[in-house]
């Protein structure tokens, strides 16, 4: 089946909204990973979104058949069409700080970043939608016992927890799209 994944980008409203979101650069390479993952599960074929690149198809195209070009190219009939186009959002950002003191054990400061996606096929033909979200967490943890000396600045923010929230978001809400197809009928399996 042939889908177009669209290049995700966060809307001026949502960094309004989740200011930290540009700051921590959630969303950089959502879309590269999203066709990665679907392209792993051998039940898609995907066709170019770029504007750019579909006319430097055609100039190819045209070169060939006035003959210009020393390739011979005949893209009549050949080019596939999207049957769904994909879409990826976030719905939910957050990041907080948790801390547990334990007379035995000592101080366990965690920070927690969740990521919430919403992947959305868009149906070419009908404009029916079907959607699924996911929720992706990823935390830093740092233990101290009362008798360490070390400092008690608080944890530091990781990058990293923003991509493994997000692939773990993302991999929730692809599972849940693909159920929804097979149970839709678009997949026998």
């Amino acid at each position: 089946m042939e889908i177009e994944v669209y290049d995700w980008s966060v809307s001026d409203e949502l960094y309004e909204q989740y200011p930290e979101l540009k700051e921590k650069k959630v969303g950089l390479g959502v879309a590269n990973i999203t066709l990665e993952y679907l392209e792993n599960l051998n039940r898609f074929t995907f066709t170019e979104d770029k504007t750019e690149i579909k006319n430097r198809m055609v100039k190819q195209f045209q070169a060939s058949q006035a003959g210009i070009s020393e390739d011979k190219l005949d893209g009549r009939g050949k080019i596939r069409l999207a049957h769904y186009f994909v879409e990826i959002e976030v719905y939910d950002w957050s990041v907080s700080d948790d801390e547990e003191i334990n007379m035995k054990d000592g101080v366990k400061n965690m920070m927690v970043t969740r990521l919430g996606l919403q992947v959305r096929f868009t149906d070419a033909e009908t404009g029916e939608i079907i959607a699924a979200s996911g929720l992706g967490e990823a935390k830093t943890t740092r233990e101290l016992t009362l008798l360490s000396d070390a400092t008690v600045d608080p944890v530091k923010f990781n990058q990293s927890t923003v991509s493994i929230a997000t692939k773990k978001a993302l991999d929730i809400a692809c599972a849940r799209i693909l159920k929804r197809m097979v149970s839709k009928g678009v997949f026998t399996k």
